[in-house]
């Protein structure tokens, strides 16, 4: 066994040449080691709880990357892009994608229609926020506290989710009615809503603004695209058939399949025979410049002569390819930023491309500055362990002069003596380290599981204080506070290479 080894365990196990006052002195160091240990784990743990719960909940309900229409008419709307292009379709097939969704917002007035609730007549404004599909939206699972995401088939769905905090100013319960008001070109318009689910995440920015439905609401509210809606009737003896199209639009021109584009908007069939009609209706300025507005609707018209049906396809009309933009989700959230970059120079300038982190700028500036706090405790506690540790091995020094005066006698080099009381340092730093990780682990585990330690969510966004354990970082922290508190220790420990040995011999310490 190594001699400087051997004598530092010496030191350590022999009782006798421990005098009363070093021992507490010695404990108490190390105490003070385990209580500054664990302080840096728990307010590491709690930081990076904090990011990661608060992070969560504002990429369940948004994104990682937004892709908008550069050209807004409102900072609460969305304009439509037209994602009828190749572009949007390789987004699904992007290697560092794991998934893209359409969505637009709409703003809006609500107030409740609740028979029983006729004396309140307050109104709130809201953010009404399209979605693809409601029930497989993450966020939605997570937050709905009462009531359920409702089902989006082809039919448009009139069902809302709205905030806890909205219901409750409101006074509305599951499945009363609202009347929303909307401004659709230019013009106000009152529809319907159905309360289907309630939802609650904490986050007042949220809770206070949005409300979620059906991605096909907002765009039948909104008029975007061309939808042809047919109808027909036979004649007396049923040998013809008269297909017809509601012209609610003067700028509507049809191509019944024959390549002419026409303001005819009906057409006659024969009976006897099977017949199929490409239906195209153009949005047009006007029928001279021919200039589209909105992308055409195909509507395929067949007629089956045995059977005497009538079918349509493609019967949702072309508002279906119309976004007010895509949402991103990235496999590797860290590769955001370049990840923009290079959809920057895809999508050119007449989109609008943000991060996570420049659509909730508020919130992401307030977790930066938690850890701010982190790096001003953890540098106070790393100090608080050097000291602790350099007073005891101070203590040590002083109490073990008239030995450092007989080895030095002996021949000893300083060399070795610094070992000795390094190594020795060493020792005692590992059992505060070891003791710190064990405690700062039980408040870990009994915080997870009893939630003691309450938080105020109106200014924390979260009820609890929420603790994690990254592994790889406590472990880097651990290594790099016990080197930088051991090199510091060196310094007390060449104080033990200038005691004369003579002077140390004879001291009656």
């Amino acid at each position: 066994m190594n001699f400087e080894l051997y004598v530092a365990k010496r030191m350590l196990k022999n009782k006798k040449h421990s005098k009363k006052f070093s021992r507490p002195i010695v404990i108490i160091s190390i105490l003070g080691v385990i209580l500054g240990v664990s302080v840096m784990v728990v307010t590491l743990s709690v930081a990076v709880g904090f990011q990661n719960k608060i992070k969560g909940k504002l990429l369940s309900f948004g994104n990682h990357i937004q892709i908008e229409s550069m050209f807004q008419s409102n900072n609460n709307e969305t304009s439509p892009i037209n994602t009828l292009n190749n572009s949007f379709d390789e987004l699904n097939y992007a290697k560092y994608i794991d998934k893209a969704q359409k969505y637009a917002y709409k703003s809006a007035i609500i107030q409740s229609k609740n028979k029983f609730n006729l004396e309140n007549n307050e109104v709130e404004g809201v953010i009404f926020k399209g979605l693809e599909s409601l029930q497989k939206n993450s966020f939605l699972k997570k937050y709905i506290i009462k009531g359920k995401a409702p089902e989006i088939s082809s039919e448009v769905n009139d069902t809302i989710i709205l905030s806890l905090e909205k219901c409750q100013k409101l006074n509305l319960q599951l499945n009363n009615k609202i009347a929303a008001f909307f401004i659709s070109n230019g013009k106000p318009k009152q529809r319907n809503l159905v309360v289907g689910g309630i939802y609650e995440t904490g986050l007042s920015k949220i809770d206070s603004r949005f409300a979620f439905i059906d991605l096909k609401y907002l765009q039948k509210i909104n008029n975007w695209g061309t939808k042809l809606n047919p109808s027909y009737f036979f004649n007396k003896d049923s040998s013809i058939i008269n297909f017809s199209v509601n012209k609610k639009n003067n700028n509507i021109y049809y191509d019944w399949g024959n390549n002419e584009i026409t303001d005819e908007n009906s057409i006659k069939i024969s009976t006897e025979i099977d017949t199929q009609i490409t239906l195209i209706g153009y949005e047009l300025n006007n029928a001279l410049e021919k200039k589209l507005i909105a992308i055409p609707d195909t509507l395929l018209i067949s007629f089956t002569k045995n059977k005497r049906t009538i079918t349509y396809e493609n019967i949702a009309g072309s508002g279906q390819y119309y976004s007010g933009g895509i949402e991103i989700f990235l496999k590797n959230i860290d590769e955001r930023h370049l990840i923009k970059d290079d959809l920057k120079l895809k999508f050119g300038p007449e989109y609008k491309i943000t991060t996570i982190d420049e659509q909730h700028e508020e919130i992401f500036s307030w977790l930066n500055l938690i850890y701010k706090n982190v790096y001003i405790i953890l540098g106070l506690m790393i100090a608080v362990a050097i000291i602790n540790m350099s007073c005891a091995l101070l203590v040590l020094i002083v109490e073990k002069t008239k030995m450092i005066g007989i080895l030095k006698a002996l021949g000893i080099k300083n060399s070795s003596l610094i070992k000795i009381f390094a190594t020795h340092g060493g020792l005692l730093l590992s059992f505060g380290f070891i003791g710190g990780n064990i405690l700062a682990i039980i408040i870990i585990k009994l915080q997870n599981q009893f939630e003691f330690l309450k938080l105020s969510q109106e200014n924390y966004y979260l009820d609890t204080v929420p603790m994690e354990y990254p592994i790889l970082s406590i472990l880097v922290l651990n290594i790099f506070t016990f080197l930088f508190c051991f090199l510091a220790m060196m310094l007390p420990s060449l104080i033990s290479s200038r005691i004369s040995p003579v002077k140390a011999i004879n001291s009656d310490i």
